[in-house]
């Protein structure tokens, strides 16, 4: 079994691979544009379990590996403050770190939410954003006609737009 440690970013993958008694067996970057590069080196180190750091990109790399892994496992980014912590930061050595925690079984795990958690987050974030732009909408419109005298505290009611409709056509 082999255990990846994966130091990902926007546009670069950093990986570590070692065997069980914590030897590097490879380093390799990748770019995250190149998919199929990503997939034949995964296919070609197969038997293995991979870490990822859960950061805001993770998801597609997750996709991408679930079916070629024995395991994929999301490290819990503030758990794992051995890496943040590091007065010697670097891409290779996060990887490393992440390939030997994982090897030693020693990964502070971090939620991975089922399909249907994710879509539903999407719809209340999408549902969010939104209620917010009405809401800054109305306070905007409500601002300008307080200059003139003219904000109702109806406004927005069926009674306030009615009164809207005919002070606008008069």
């Amino acid at each position: 079994m082999n255990f990846v440690g994966v130091d990902l970013h926007k546009n670069l993958i950093v990986l570590c691979v070692m065997d069980p008694q914590r030897n590097i067996l490879q380093r390799k970057r990748l770019t995250c544009a190149d998919v199929g590069a990503i997939q034949a080196f995964f296919e070609g180190i197969r038997p293995f379990q991979a870490v990822i750091e859960a950061t805001a990109s993770y998801d597609w790399l997750v996709k991408l590996l679930d079916p070629l892994a024995d395991r994929v496992v999301l490290a819990h980014p503030r758990k794992l403050r051995i890496i943040a912590e590091s007065t010697r930061k670097s891409d290779k050595l996060d990887s490393q770190i992440l390939a030997e925690f994982l090897a030693l079984d020693m990964i502070p795990e971090a939620h991975r939410p089922t399909p249907r958690q994710k879509e539903h987050r999407i719809l209340v974030r999408q549902r969010q954003y939104l209620r917010g732009r009405v809401t800054g909408t109305r306070n905007k419109i409500r601002r300008v006609l307080s200059n003139y005298n003219a904000d109702r505290p109806d406004l927005f009611s069926v009674v306030g737009l009615t009164y809207l409709a005919k002070s606008s056509s008069g």
